[in-house]
């Protein structure tokens, strides 16, 4: 076979396998017909015979009717499939969750583009708007800047640089805030320091009171019990004293009575007092 011939047989081939490639939902997705091609190529996908750019047409396809959800599981899936173009399904797929309102996602999404092309400006635009958006300003700031280093001539720096300069603003005035706050919450905590130290000095000053109180009132039953026993021990004194005199003085009685035998009665003299 001759070399012309040769030549003219690889790009058939070549060619062919490109017209093979491009499978009926592509058509349809080409075609402009997002609903049709979204019915493809879900079966194509399932049988395992979409193109390696079914997954970025089908998830443009739903983007186009507004499904955002099923956009982005359909450009996550295309991320997983080995052959795919993944800067274009994660670029996409950070438009879509973007187009959701869930933009530290779309973040995420553009960070992988930008790990695929470190030079994909548009990814790192789109980035930085996703940031504003979550109001993420250090990281935002971030890529502005970059961006325009890398991107210099955009017509769009002079409201880039705009934006800069408000997120600028806005970060010293957070700052400021911050700060602010910082100190009125060391001066609510200085002040609840000093509630709490005087709460504490009256609380011990109520507990050393009661103590005194409790030991007084100790004192005074401890006086009145002592008071009590002298007063028994005096009553007791006095029924022994009294006792002692009682018998003292019966003691003197009989002293005065006589023991001699003359005195003592004869009971046996009796008869004769008749």
């Amino acid at each position: 076979m001759k070399k012309a011939q040769v030549l003219f047989f690889v790009l058939f081939l070549v060619f062919s396998g490109f017209m093979w490639a491009e499978t009926q939902g592509d058509k349809l997705f080409k075609q402009n017909k997002p609903r049709e091609a979204i019915a493809q190529l879900e079966k194509e996908i399932a049988s395992e015979k979409a193109s390696t750019d079914g997954y970025n047409y089908l998830g443009l396809a739903y983007f186009q009717t507004g499904d955002f959800k099923n956009s982005v599981a359909a450009f996550a899936k295309g991320l997983k499939v080995s052959g795919t173009n993944k800067k274009i399904l994660s670029f996409n797929q950070g438009n879509s969750y973007y187009a959701m309102g869930d933009y530290i996602s779309a973040a995420n999404a553009y960070s992988l583009t930008i790990s695929a092309d470190p030079f994909y400006t548009q990814a790192l635009l789109n980035r930085a708007n996703s940031y504003l958006m979550a109001k993420k300003y250090d990281e935002c700031i971030e890529d502005y800047e970059k961006y325009l280093v890398l991107e210099p001539n955009d017509p769009q720096r002079p409201q880039i640089e705009e934006i800069l300069a408000l997120l600028r603003k806005q970060k010293q005035r957070l700052a400021e805030e911050a700060e602010r706050k910082a100190q009125e919450e060391a001066k609510r905590a200085e002040e609840e320091r000093k509630f709490q130290e005087e709460l504490a000095r009256q609380e011990k000053e109520e507990r050393e009171r009661k103590e005194r109180e409790r030991q007084e009132q100790l004192r005074r039953e401890e006086e009145r019990r002592l008071e009590e026993e002298r007063r028994l021990a005096e009553e007791a004194e006095k029924r022994r004293k009294l006792m002692e005199d009682v018998a003292n003085s019966l003691n003197s009685d009989s002293e005065n009575m006589s023991s001699g035998s003359g005195d003592i009665i004869d009971y046996e003299q009796e008869s004769e007092l008749e």
